[in-house]
């Protein structure tokens, strides 16, 4: 792609004439001051020429600065251009060399302070990163992304609007990436003699990486908010839906297992429309101040790897990370972290480690790790929720894991929910431990009336999306709840026991 906007000649022609000038300032004022200290205007003399040398100089300064500004603007050509949300400053390398101040002088050494001082703050806590984010211009931060991208993507804590501006210099440098090994499969086939089903397997191969380019540049195209891009092994991606720089309420959807970077936004569906459903349905009741997440910031476990905490051990440090990140931007978000399947052993985990929300909720969940919600160390006041879908087989202690067959999954939930033929399809004791959405566990449990399977808590148009939705704005009176058949509050007008009707709104 080819840079568009500054033409490196005439930065060139730019720079030699500022250099002219600059020799020609620093001439007059030598000239200027004789006359003036012949007639006694000695004090005079030194003021003029003294600011004028300070601008030639200046002026010389910023001449010299010209040449690494021109070869960054030439190397441009052969490299995509990346912007950050409209308003921002340019921050690619070709970029970079119009934007950062004039006389900041080469950008190799302020790059390698800025790389030293991004490795410093990733190992600092979120809420010194942000300190240290809020002391620095836009100019400064900019310099920090271009350094060390790979870094700021995932620095929990930085402003919102430059770590989409790594992660979208990161995807442009993965599509880049992609393109150079398609030509070099192809330039395998095309010079060497190969077998049929070899070239048929780079054919594969290379449908593969173009797949995963034409995905890619849709990313950008669509200028989505990509909060965090490591395509590293299965890949982490996080998606804000909505804008967390003014947002009051945040929710971060945490997923279960077998989702990756591969299939986060696969078409219309992919883990991503999970936060996005619930962004969508507060424009929908024209409920402001609601920003989303999903958060696939951790390797979920496939298949018989569901059946561990190994996962959720190693990963649970890095959501209670990222949404002490959030807090620290403003320490008065009302922030909600819903866990779905595996991903609710991780949002439990990170709870009873200390997480800086308000509210969590365990949607479709084998178990927390907690035996009872108030083991959860949220925000002073925090609330526990839980969800259960009714023909949920997780309900029924069943595990939801590739390794079944659909056979043997239909005759494991046919025989756990024969077990529980009192009525109670939520059993205490599950894989990962107390059910939360079990009445021993504590929590408060939502109705869910529009999600029928394991995967249908999202699903536009459903009691349990706008429950959802309720929780992260903050609007508990309007969530619908489940209450037990009685509940002796006081006697009723004549004696007998108070028993609601209904669902609580």
């Amino acid at each position: 792609m080819t840079f568009f906007g500054i033409d490196p000649a005439g930065l060139a022609n730019l720079g030699t004439t500022l250099e002219h000038h600059a020799d020609a300032i620093v001439t007059a004022a030598s000239r200027a001051m004789t006359p003036l200290e012949r007639h006694g205007r000695g004090a005079v003399a030194d003021r003029i020429g003294t600011g004028l040398t300070r601008t030639g100089r200046t002026m010389e300064a910023f001449a010299a600065d010209f040449p690494w500004r021109i070869d960054a603007v030439r190397r441009g050509d052969q490299a995509p251009s990346f912007r950050v949300p409209v308003g921002q400053m340019p921050i690619s390398q070709a970029e970079l060399a119009i934007a950062i101040p004039l006389g900041a002088g080469p950008p190799r050494a302020l790059a390698a302070l800025s790389r030293r001082q991004v490795r410093q703050l990733s190992e600092k806590s979120p809420a010194a990163v942000a300190a240290y984010f809020a002391g620095r211009t836009k100019a400064q931060i900019n310099l920090l992304v271009v350094a060390e991208p790979e870094l700021m993507t995932d620095l929990d804590g930085a402003p919102p609007w430059a770590r989409y501006a790594a992660s979208d210099l990161l995807i442009g440098q993965r599509i880049a990436y992609l393109k150079r090994q398609a030509a070099a499969a192809w330039h395998i086939v095309h010079t060497e003699q190969l077998e049929w089903l070899q070239v048929q397997l780079i054919r594969g191969h290379v449908g593969e990486l173009n797949k995963e380019v034409v995905e890619l540049t849709r990313w950008l195209d669509e200028d989505r908010q990509i909060l965090l891009f490591d395509p590293d092994g299965d890949g982490r991606v996080v998606e804000v839906f909505g804008d967390l720089a003014t947002a009051v309420n945040i929710g971060v959807v945490v997923p279960g297992i077998t989702n990756d970077r591969s299939n986060f936004s696969d078409g219309d569906g992919g883990f991503r429309a999970n936060a996005r459903n619930i962004h969508d349905r507060a424009e929908e009741l024209d409920i402001g101040s609601v920003a989303t997440v999903a958060w696939l910031g951790y390797d979920t476990p496939d298949g018989a790897d569901a059946l561990l905490r190994k996962a959720a051990g190693e990963s649970h440090g890095d959501l209670v990370d990222f949404v002490a990140g959030l807090d620290a931007l403003d320490g008065r978000h009302h922030i909600t972290v819903v866990g779905h399947s595996y991903g609710s052993l991780v949002t439990g985990m990170a709870a009873k480690a200390g997480l800086a929300a308000n509210e969590v909720v365990f949607v479709g969940s084998p178990g927390t790790s907690l035996s009872h919600a108030s083991e959860a160390n949220l925000k002073p006041g925090g609330v526990v929720w839980a969800g259960l879908a009714y023909a949920d087989p997780i309900g029924a202690g069943v595990d939801i894991t590739e390794f079944l067959t659909p056979q043997q999954q239909f005759r494991q939930t046919m025989r756990r929910l024969s077990d529980a033929l009192d009525g109670e399809l939520a059993i205490k004791d599950l894989h990962h431990g107390t059910n939360p959405a079990h009445e021993d566990f504590g929590a408060i449990e939502i109705h869910t009336e529009g999600s029928t399977g394991h995967s249908d808590y999202f699903k536009p148009d459903t009691v349990t999306l706008d429950n959802l939705l309720y929780i992260i704005a903050g609007m508990d009176g309007r969530v619908s709840i489940e209450i037990p058949d009685v509940i002796e509050i006081a006697p009723g007008p004549i004696g007998e026991p108070w028993e609601p009707v209904g669902e609580i709104a």
